[in-house]
């Protein structure tokens, strides 16, 4: 979570220049990301960014013009996150191996909400705010929504290939179940916590998929 900036013994808040290695625009994306994910998009003001990342309101607009290019900015950092694991590890050539990548996937989905809570916070209010917000964020948000979902099914339809997945099995539809079961577990792992299983729900879902469309042998 994004705290906001300390200030020195004479009370003065640090320049944004002294903050490790991380550039301005990243400190001011993740103060962004934790505010939008803790108080929703209409919660969410400039102040609230400027104060949390311990830089005047006037230094936003050096960077960002308006509270939606924080936001679209927002959803390009959750994308590259959750893409650059997936794209680092090479696809599976045989059945046994895709099995164990179906299981990865499902797997890295929990560790990335684990490590990255806001995650869930974030897509929950999407959902609850998605009457809200305008329509240019409304189709960044579908946007990348459909690159998720693309992503399931170029899964799938490798699963097919290799003979793991029943060949009638219809890949966008599958990859829509993928999706919605993911989004439900993490909204139910963001609502109740510790209390609630993200991992262990996941991976149960995942053998589930993969008993339900198995090839016949």
């Amino acid at each position: 979570m994004i705290r906001t900036a300390g200030k020195d013994r004479a009370g003065r808040i640090p320049a944004p220049a002294r903050r490790g290695r991380r550039s301005l625009d990243q400190v001011l994306i993740e103060a962004a990301m934790d505010l939008f994910a803790s108080y929703g998009y209409r919660g969410t003001s400039l102040s609230r960014i400027a104060k949390a990342a311990g830089v005047t309101k006037g230094a936003l607009y050096w960077h960002f013009t308006d509270k939606e290019d924080f936001f679209l900015a927002v959803v390009d950092k959750v994308l590259a996150e959750w893409n650059k694991p997936a794209k680092a590890k090479p696809p599976a050539d045989s059945p046994r191996g895709f099995e164990r990548e179906f299981l990865w996937t499902f797997e890295n989905m929990a560790r990335l909400n684990e490590q990255n809570p806001w995650v869930s916070r974030l897509l929950l209010i999407i959902t609850l705010e998605s009457h809200k917000i305008s329509p240019r964020m409304l189709r960044a948000i579908r946007k990348a929504n459909q690159r998720h979902l693309n992503g399931f099914a170029e899964l799938i339809e490798r699963g097919r290939k290799l003979g793991v997945f029943n060949p009638e099995l219809d890949a966008e539809w599958a990859a829509t179940q993928i999706f919605a079961s993911y989004l439900g577990l993490a909204n139910l792992w963001y609502l109740h916590g510790p209390r609630f299983d993200l991992r262990r729900s996941l991976t149960r879902a995942a053998h589930e998929f993969l008993g339900n469309w198995r090839a016949a042998r």
